[in-house]
């Protein structure tokens, strides 16, 4: 059973409870209290049978009582997220290897940051993605498993729809479009501004001649340069935002295939 989909058109949204843990009866009305994360999965290689009550792991809304539109994540959607994580890092490997608790803790990390970029892409009408783009996303998923036929065996292996796949690959298309648009460095610093930079180390390329490393250097730095800008642009977006967490990391750990036992 699927949880409720973040970012999806046609979304409900209502108040949800001022403390760190929500519960689906009381605090987000728009959820049904009978959904259930299935994990008893048929593969071979599962170890536990254990069912989860899906409830909602993340709350992104508006900060006054007039603006309450916001975007919710459940422990579904951080377990569908942690395996696209997973299938990322291991490729083919990825059938011999199931998610403990810090790889959900850094999936519930990666859809905070998501929603908070997703509520203001909502927000700007910046939400809507030419046709084909979650398929490219997920042929290039396919592809590091070794096809489209190896993909559906996992998802069928770790009892994920593709359904459920496409919703978390089209929020992350989304954000991934608004942050370029939304992000941007200034232009590049000239060369003794670069190796200034470089004298001061702090970089992979300590030992080396400034010149023979130059542009190599140019490039590390510039992609830390945009992760800082784009986490000031993630806190300042968090300050127009009421952000609700709850810790689910080890429940989904406890619950999930291959885990808790």
């Amino acid at each position: 059973m699927e949880g409720a989909r973040a970012g999806a058109a046609g979304e409900q949204h209502g108040g949800s409870s001022g403390r760190r843990a929500v519960e689906v009866s009381r605090g987000v009305p728009w959820l049904c209290a009978g959904l259930v994360l299935c994990t008893a999965a048929p593969a071979a290689a599962q170890r536990s049978s254990k069912e989860l009550i899906d409830r909602v792991a993340v709350v992104v809304e508006g900060s006054s009582a007039r603006d309450r539109d916001g975007q919710v994540a459940t422990l579904w959607d951080l377990f569908v997220v942690a395996h696209v994580s997973l299938i990322r890092e291991a490729g083919p490997g990825a059938f011999g290897r199931f998610c403990d608790a810090a790889a959900f803790r850094d999936a519930q990390r990666l859809v905070v940051e998501q929603l908070v970029a997703l509520r203001e892409a909502v927000r700007l009408g910046r939400d809507v993605i030419p046709p084909g783009l979650v398929d490219e996303a997920r042929d290039r998923l396919a592809a590091l498993l070794g096809g489209h036929d190896v993909l559906r065996a996992f998802l069928r292996e770790r009892a994920i729809s593709m359904e459920s796949l496409d919703a978390a690959l089209r929020r992350e298309v989304i954000v991934t479009r608004f942050t370029r648009d939304s992000v941007r460095l200034p232009s590049t610093l000239d060369l003794a501004e670069l190796e200034a930079r470089f004298v001061l180390g702090g970089h992979p390329f300590e030992g080396r001649p400034f010149l023979e490393a130059a542009a190599e250097f140019e490039a590390w730095l510039r992609v830390e340069q945009l992760e800082e800008y784009r986490q000031r642009w993630l806190v300042e977006l968090r300050g127009r935002c009421r952000l609700i967490v709850n810790d689910v990391a080890q429940d989904l750990a406890s619950a999930a295939p291959g885990e808790g036992d």
